[in-house]
């Protein structure tokens, strides 16, 4: 299994700087003698930036909203900002808290504006969830806020009240990932629910090989030898990037015994659908409920490298 990171060593807001203060510690026997040494110790440099779209760091009052919002109002794109690396060379993970305040926004969580976080990702803009950590992939990487007002059933009791954005970007030092034993890899927990109105199988702990083959991706995950209702009613898993005559990318999964996965019974997913947000799991999301979750930081690794 692959270990993952612990994250309560030092947090730090935006940009900072880590100190760090070794002790040791020794045992004492009845003969014994103690030895001493000066030493310079250097601190890590922690310099991450979060900045605007004009290359400065980010402040207040900065988000594009000067015109009204309404109901059915097209899609806003109300601030855009880049988290950079810089000189950073200590594991790092982030976190943004994206929140509203004020009439626009009550407590009660009833507002009727939407707020949505995205990444690019290559040449594609994919949402994120701005509740969860995440690392960087590259050195620098932009993400932008949009604001939405979809129609609703009590927008009318909003007109003309006044509401706050409020970002905020915290930047953590975490442990060093310890490296992943294999090939072969083996997974955390998969849950496959197949049908909208059928079970959710789950399972752990089995062995995934992904390639590209013929300019596609191809994930295989194995249940081994363990004798479970996964194996049963399920059995392995195969999924494999296609793209239809309309030039649009799926991923087709096929299993060993179910049903459903069946080329006249085509269990797929759009690549729109594919949701990477929570770090270290591929969730593969079906329309009207089904999906495919499997947990894996080298496959999600993997999968985002070859996107």
């Amino acid at each position: 299994m692959i270990a993952y990171m612990k994250k309560h060593k030092f947090l730090f807001s935006v940009i900072g700087l880590v100190l760090f203060v070794a002790a040791i510690a020794g045992t004492t026997a009845y003969f014994s003698k103690s030895f001493s040494s000066k030493n310079t110790a250097i601190a890590a440099s922690f310099d991450v930036d979060v900045v605007n779209e004009d290359g400065t760091k980010i402040g207040d009052g900065q988000f594009n909203l000067d015109e009204e919002l309404y109901p059915g109002m097209d899609t806003l794109e109300a601030y855009h900002f880049e988290i950079r690396k810089n000189n950073t060379s200590l594991p790092t993970e982030y976190h943004v808290n994206l929140e509203g305040s004020g009439g626009l926004f009550p407590s009660s969580g009833d507002s009727p504006i939407s707020l949505t976080l995205e990444k690019k990702i290559g040449d594609k803009w994919e949402v994120i969830n701005h509740q969860s950590s995440f690392k960087l992939d590259q050195d620098t990487e932009q993400f932008r806020i949009l604001v939405d007002w979809p129609h609703g059933d009590n927008d009318i009791q909003f007109q003309g009240k006044k509401g706050n954005i409020k970002l905020e970007v915290i930047a953590t030092q975490v442990d060093e990932e310890e490296e992943p034993e294999g090939p072969p890899y083996y997974t955390g927990a998969i849950d496959f629910k197949v049908t909208p109105n059928g079970k959710t199988f789950k399972t752990a702990d089995k062995e995934v090989n992904f390639y590209v083959e013929n300019g596609m991706k191809v994930i295989e995950v194995y249940m081994g030898e363990e004798d479970e209702e996964f194996k049963e009613k399920v059995g392995d898993l195969r999924i494999v990037e296609s793209v239809d005559d309309n030039g649009e990318t799926w991923y087709r999964v096929y299993s060993e015994n179910e049903y459903f996965a069946s080329e006249n019974q085509m269990w797929r997913v759009r690549e729109s659908s594919v949701d990477t947000s929570t770090n270290g799991v591929l969730l593969f999301d079906k329309t009207l409920a089904p999906y495919l979750s499997i947990e894996s930081q080298v496959l999600y690794d993997w999968f985002l490298a070859n996107k």
